[in-house]
């Protein structure tokens, strides 16, 4: 038997609802003890087009796709052709024939098992209505799988209580019925799983961690324009933000809802503002504005597949060029890029630390693996009581007493040491000054002086050296072995592919390290040169089509004939065999 380890593609229509099993599928999975993930791949039209949704269920973490899935659920016709060949061979395809009785003989397989049944409609004519066939297949699945029913039935009762205990009871007979239908067809798979015991692990998208993660750290001012795959960010601070007195406002484009955010943050509010790779085109100059008056802001890019409109539902990690470098001037900001849930949790309050802490931009740089899909962590990882606020520089109304007292005037732009300047907010009693998009001299009047120029440019460069050496920012963190035959890295959304496709090395006599960095910039070039430095050929995977992580890490090591570029520009994420065939080619073992 293949226990506890399953992958379960449910594909159906865009707006036909059928994602619903996948849902619930997610919510029986991690209350029987397993760890989750669900991978969304939808269009970006709101009805009618082929979407699908992947639940991985493991009785270890998971953090991405299989290679191939072990049950394909196709409730359309439409479907089979594009998912038939991914099912791993000894497989199962469950197929609605409601509309096409006959599979042709092109799609048939020999080496998975079909289960097939006109799920449409059995479920109109037994149970009056045709669209609670996604709980019928649930049911289905269910049976041929053992998961407990008595977890299930509460999983139903949970998502359909706010319609009422008809409906309930309706959903609930529809899963029997599924499970009837199972026992008729006879299990001829070799799938099952086990109940293991609800450790009490939480399960969320990526995009809530953040959320949540913001709103424990004080962000009390959100400003968005809805921009998938950002927009659940957004979402949850209105529906939540106001029980922690937080504003959420929906701007009217992504120029103004960054110019919201500069002013909140500039009155004294911790301000954040949420967006994808187009988004981040237009707030781009808004950027140069923060940095140059030193205005703590804190922004997230969710990276999807571009330029232009591109492919807005899918993920990629082609922003990293735009959001180190975008911009004009010789203009900085700090980026954090998360992996985990507790990562996009934790990294975010921190980034609210850092952004006031430095007085500069901070931004979170995810991508749509992470913000839409759903993951499990375990009960407590995630724990508001951990959260520090450090509001760096900020001057109490005691402070600025004692600067009158000395006879000193207050300098908003102070050229000091490290490059931070003391902080005051607007109406403070004894702190005049201007904080405009112009060089200025230390009180904020604009001016040309070149000394006074090259002073402030100094100052504003030298806190990122600050920031780098400050222990704050999070570093690299590694996997496997120290002395591995090779090394990968990556960052992201590529670390689940990238950890099983270490595994599948090893099965082939090939140890791997992996080093995935957390901190974009400041660069910490020092650790990643000693890397580097260990073997002899390093893999850089990555989500783009140039390489862009790739060609950061050119810009400050030497030993270039090591590295190697793995990157993936399909709008999908990296299958982990994927991974391992560009390195076995490259080490020339196949």
């Amino acid at each position: 038997m293949r226990k506890n380890d399953i992958a379960i593609k449910i594909a159906g229509l865009a707006g036909d609802g059928s994602l619903t099993t996948g849902e619930l599928l997610s919510k029986i999975f991690k209350k029987m003890g397993l760890y989750v993930v669900i991978i969304k791949d939808f269009p970006s039209n709101i009805r009618g087009l082929p979407t699908n949704l992947t639940v991985r269920a493991k009785d270890k973490p998971v953090y991405g796709p299989k290679d191939y899935v072990d049950y394909l659920l196709a409730l359309d016709f439409q479907n089979l052709p594009l998912h038939t060949h991914e099912v791993a061979p000894g497989g199962v395809i469950i197929y609605d024939n409601s509309t096409h009785p006959e599979i042709p003989e092109h799609l048939k397989r020999d080496d998975v098992h079909y289960y097939i049944l006109p799920l449409a409609n059995l479920s109109r004519e037994n149970l009056g209505l045709e669209v609670i066939k996604n709980v019928v297949a649930l049911g289905i699945i269910a049976e041929l799988l053992n998961i407990d029913h008595d977890i299930a039935h509460k999983a139903i009762k949970e998502w359909f209580k706010e319609k009422g205990e008809k409906i309930v009871e309706s959903n609930i007979k529809a899963y029997e019925f599924g499970r009837e239908k199972a026992k008729e067809l006879g299990k001829k798979d070799e799938y099952i799983v086990e109940n293991l015991g609800d450790p009490g692990r939480i399960m969320m998208i990526g995009n809530e961690a953040i959320a949540l993660g913001a709103l424990t750290a004080g962000c009390r001012f959100e400003v968005a324009y809805p921009i998938t795959p950002a927009t659940e960010i957004l979402e949850f601070f209105a529906k939540y933000g106001r029980e922690f007195g937080a504003v959420t406002v929906q701007a009217e484009d992504e120029i103004a809802s960054i110019n919201f955010a500069l002013g909140a943050a500039f009155a004294g509010a911790r301000a954040m503002t949420t967006s994808s790779g187009p988004g981040l085109s237009l707030k781009t100059e808004t950027l140069g504005l923060a940095y140059i008056n030193e205005t703590p802001l804190v922004i997230v890019d969710s990276q999807r597949a571009g330029p232009g409109t591109g492919l807005p539902t899918k993920t990629e990690q082609s922003d990293i060029n735009h959001i180190l470098f975008g911009g004009h001037g010789d203009q900085m900001r700090i980026v954090i890029a998360p992996a985990t849930l507790e990562e996009g949790f934790y990294f975010t309050a921190l980034a609210f630390n850092l952004a006031e802490k430095y007085q500069t931009p901070v931004v979170i740089l995810t991508e749509q693996a992470f913000s839409q899909n759903k993951y499990t962590a375990e009960p407590g990882s995630i724990d508001p009581f951990k959260v520090e606020i450090d509001r760096g520089k900020l001057l109490s109304k005691e402070d600025l007493k004692r600067i009158k007292k000395e006879g000193r005037q207050y300098l908003r732009y102070e050229i000091t040491e490290d490059g931070i300047s003391p902080r005051a907010l607007p109406g403070m009693e004894g702190t005049i000054f201007t904080a405009n998009s112009n060089e200025h001299d230390e009180t904020g009047y604009t001016t040309e002086d070149p000394d006074m120029r090259k002073a402030m440019v100094d100052k504003r460069l030298r806190k990122y050296e600050v920031a780098k050496n400050s222990g704050e920012l999070p570093r690299a963190v590694y996997y496997g072995d120290e002395d591995a035959e090779i090394g990968i890295i990556g960052m992201g959304a590529t670390m689940g592919p990238i950890l099983e496709a270490m595994e599948q090395l090893e099965e082939e006599g090939i140890k791997a390290r992996y080093m995935r960095i957390r901190t974009l910039w400041p660069f910490y070039d020092d650790e990643v040169n000693e890397f580097i430095e260990k073997y002899d050929k390093v893999f850089v995977v990555e989500m783009n089509a140039r390489a862009q992580l790739l060609h950061l890490i050119k810009q400050f090591t030497t030993k270039h004939e090591k590295l190697h570029p793995i990157t993936k520009y399909t709008g999908r994420m990296f299958r982990p065999v994927e991974i391992k065939e560009v390195i076995l080619k490259v080490l020339q073992k196949v």
